[in-house]
C-alpha cells in the first residue's frame, strides 16, 4: 500500500485519466491493440504486437548488431536434433525438463518464422506444440493428489501455446488452433488459476504434493523429504506467484480472443489481475526486489508480459504498480562486471550467472528495454545494451532504438537500496572496485548472509558469496547457505539464525539494519547492525555490528567487526572466501596460505 499506488488509485477515479509515459513513447506494441478483424493479418490474436510492429522487429533482427547473438542463436538451432527429440525421445511425464525444452523451442521457432518467413521453422514450432498436447499434465504439483497446480511448468507451457497460436498465424488451420487452446484451458488456465487462488485463499487449500507419476524425483531424489504443507503460503510473495499469475493473464486473453468472453475468462482475469497487483507491495518503493537480481528479472519479465497484454486488450493498466525506473536503478546498482564476465552481478542469495555451459550469456535485457521504451529512460537503455547480457525474443519485441542510452556515472559512488543492501564502486568497468554488503531483512532464496561482503577489483572477484548452493537440505553442500559459507562473522563457530531447509528456500527470521551511512569525497563507510539476527540463536549476544570503510583511490577496504557479549566470553571468527571457480584461487593470511 505505497503512496504511489494510493495516488494512482485516486487519480484513476478522478475526472481525467492519467497520461502515462507508455502512451507517449515507444513502438505501437505498447498501446492498445488495433481494432478490427484479424483477417489478412500475419498474426492471429495480436497478443504482444500488431502487424505494424513486424517491419521494425524484422529490421532490428536483420541488421542491428546488438541483436546479432539472438539472430545467430535462432538461425543456428539444430533442427535435426530437435526433430529427433520430438519424434523419439520425449517422455510425456517429464515436466521438469522435456516440456520446457518443447516450450522454449516452440517460441523460438515461431518467432523465427514470423521474422523470416521460414515455413520449416513454423512447422517445427507447431510440432513442438503438438508434442506438448500429448502431456496429460503440464506441471508436477498436485492438490489433494489429483488436480494439477500450475507453478512454473504449466505457466511457461501455457505462454508457449498462446504465443504460438498467435504467431503462427495462417500456418496452422483454425481447427488446430481451437484444439490447442481448448487443451490449454484445462491444463494451463485452470492449473494456474488453482495455484494463485490457493495463495489468495490459503484456508481452502487441501494440500500440495509432487506428482509421483512425474519423473521429477528421478531427477531430484533429494527433494522427496521437503515439507510442502506451507508451500502455498511461502510462495505468495515470490517469483512463483508472478509466473502463474502472468501466464494466466496471457492464456485468458488468448482464449478469449478465440472463443469470446465467458464466465471462465472473467474469472481467470480477475484472479490474475488481483495477484499481479499485489506485487506493488512486494517490490520496495525504490524498485528493489527481495529475492535478488536473477529472481527479480524472472519476476519482472513475467509481470511485464502480462502487463503488456492486459493493457493492449483494455483489461487493466498495471504499468505503475511497480517503480520501474527505480527497478532499472536497482539493476544498475547490483551490476558487477569482471574481466571474465562483463555481465556479472552482486549475487546475494541464490542469484548469480552460470559458471559453465551458459556462462557469460545471461539474458537480463528485456525488462530494462521495456522500461526504456515506456519511460524514455536512458539509463535503462544503457544497462540493457551494456550490462544485461544477451537479448531474447522479449528484448526484440520491446526494443525502441530511438531511446538514446546514457551511461551510469563512472565516478566513485555508493548506493543503498530500500532493502538495506549497499554497493560502493569506483565505476562500472571490469577493473573498477566494487564492494557490496548484504544487510536488511529476510527474503525468499536468501542465505544466512547478514553483514556478509563481496569485493571485486582489477577485473577479478576477490571476496565472494557462494554460487547457488543446493536447494535440498539433504545435500551436504546445503550448509554453504548458512553463515559459515559466507564472508561474514561466526561467534563460537555459529552464525546467525536460519531455517533448516525442510520447507525449501523460504525466508528466515534474520534481520540486520544499516544504522550509519556516510558518503564523502574520496571515501565512504557504513555500519550494519545484525544483532537481531544473531541474538535469535544466542541470547548472550548484546550487539554485533560490521563497519565497512571504502577508500576509493588506493583502493582499500577496511572492515571493523564489533561483538559485545552480556556475560560469557566468546571466540569471534571473520571468514573471507576467495574466488576459485577457475581452480587458481589462493588466500594468504599473516604470511601463511
Amino acid at each position: 500500500m505505497s503512496s504511489r499506488r494510493i495516488f494512482l488509485q485516486q487519480s484513476a477515479s478522478s475526472a481525467g485519466a492519467l497520461l502515462f509515459a507508455s502512451q507517449v513513447f515507444g513502438p505501437s506494441c505498447f498501446v492498445r491493440k488495433r481494432d478490427g478483424s484479424s483477417a489478412g493479418s500475419e498474426i492471429a490474436h495480436g497478443l504482444f504486437f500488431d502487424d505494424a510492429d513486424l517491419g521494425r522487429m524484422r529490421g532490428i533482427f536483420d541488421s542491428d548488431i546488438a541483436f546479432a547473438s539472438l539472430k545467430q542463436r535462432l538461425d543456428s538451432v539444430d533442427r535435426d536434433d530437435l526433430r529427433r527429440f520430438i519424434e523419439s525421445e520425449v517422455r510425456y511425464n517429464d515436466q521438469l525438463f522435456h516440456i520446457v525444452r518443447l516450450s522454449d523451442a516452440a517460441q523460438e521457432m515461431a518467432l523465427h518464422f514470423l521474422l523470416t518467413g521460414d515455413r520449416d521453422a513454423a512447422e517445427l514450432a507447431a510440432d513442438c506444440i503438438r508434442s506438448i498436447m500429448q502431456f496429460d499434465r503440464w506441471d508436477y504439483f498436485l492438490e489433494a493428489g489429483e488436480r494439477v497446480v500450475g507453478i512454473q511448468r504449466a505457466s511457461s507451457t501455457m505462454i508457449a501455446v498462446a504465443v504460438c497460436s498467435d504467431w503462427l498465424g495462417d500456418h496452422i488451420e483454425d481447427d488446430e488452433r481451437t484444439e490447442w487452446l481448448t487443451i490449454m484451458k484445462e491444463r494451463g488456465c485452470e492449473a494456474c488459476f488453482l495455484s494463485i487462488y490457493g495463495m489468495r485463499y490459503p484456508e481452502e487449500v487441501a494440500g500440495w504434493t509432487r506428482d509421483e507419476t512425474s519423473t521429477y524425483f528421478e531427477h531430484r531424489p533429494g527433494d522427496r523429504p521437503t515439507d510442502l504443507s506451507q508451500r502455498h503460503i511461502i510462495l505468495d510473495s515470490t517469483n512463483l506467484k508472478a509466473v502463474p499469475a502472468s501466464a494466466l493473464a496471457i492464456g485468458a486473453i488468448a482464449y478469449r480472443e478465440h472463443f469470446g468472453e465467458s464466465d471462465d475468462t472473467a474469472r481467470w482475469l480477475e484472479q490474475a489481475v488481483f495477484s499481479l497487483n499485489t506485487f506493488g507491495d512486494f517490490f520496495a518503493t525504490d524498485g528493489s526486489y527481495h529475492e535478488g537480481v536473477s529472481y527479480a528479472n524472472y519476476t519482472a519479465l513475467n509481470i511485464l508480459k502480462a502487463t503488456s497484454v492486459l493493457k493492449r486488450f483494455d483489461v487493466a493498466d498495471l504499468t505503475e504498480i511497480i517503480n520501474w525506473t527505480g527497478y532499472a536503478n536497482f539493476a544498475v546498482g547490483m551490476a558487477m562486471p569482471t574481466a571474465s564476465d562483463p555481465f556479472e552481478i552482486v549475487n546475494f542469495g541464490d542469484n548469480g550467472n552460470a559458471k559453465s555451459g551458459e556462462a557469460g550469456k545471461p539474458k537480463r535485457t528485456a525488462v530494462s528495454l521495456w522500461i526504456a521504451a515506456n519511460f524514455h529512460d536512458p539509463l535503462a537503455q544503457w544497462f540493457a545494451l551494456n550490462l544485461g547480457g544477451e537479448h531474447d525474443e522479449w528484448a526484440l519485441i520491446w526494443y525502441d532504438p530511438t531511446v538514446v542510452p546514457q551511461a551510469g556515472s563512472q565516478k566513485p559512488q555508493v548506493w543503498k537500496s530500500d532493502l538495506d543492501w549497499v554497493v560502493a564502486r569506483t565505476g562500472f568497468g571490469s577493473d573498477d572496485l566494487t564492494v557490496a554488503m548484504r544487510s536488511g531483512g529476510p527474503g525468499n532464496h536468501e542465505h544466512a548472509d547478514r553483514n556478509s561482503i563481496i569485493v571485486k577489483a582489477w577485473g577479478e572477484q576477490l571476496v565472494v558469496d557462494p554460487y547457488r548452493p543446493p536447494y535440498s537440505f539433504t545435500d551436504p553442500r546445503w550448509m554453504m547457505r548458512t553463515t559459515a559459507g559466507h564472508s561474514a562473522v561466526l561467534v563460537d563457530g555459529e552464525g546467525h539464525q536460519y531455517h533448516d531447509g525442510r520447507e525449501g528456500t523460504n525466508a528466515s527470521d534474520a534481520i540486520a539494519q544499516i544504522v550509519r551511512y556516510v558518503d564523502r569525497k574520496g571515501y565512504c563507510y557504513w555500519t550494519s547492525d545484525a544483532t537481531p539476527a544473531y541474538s535469535l540463536g544466542n541470547r548472550d549476544i548484546e550487539q554485533i555490528t560490521r563497519t565497512v570503510l571504502v577508500i576509493y583511490d588506493f583502493p582499500a577496504v577496511i572492515i571493523f567487526d564489533k561483538l559485545i557479549k552480556r556475560a560469557e566470553p566468546s571466540r569471534i571468527q571473520a571468514r573471507y572466501f576467495g574466488y576459485n571457480h577457475d581452480g587458481s584461487g589462493l588466500i594468504r593470511a599473516d604470511g601463511a596460505s
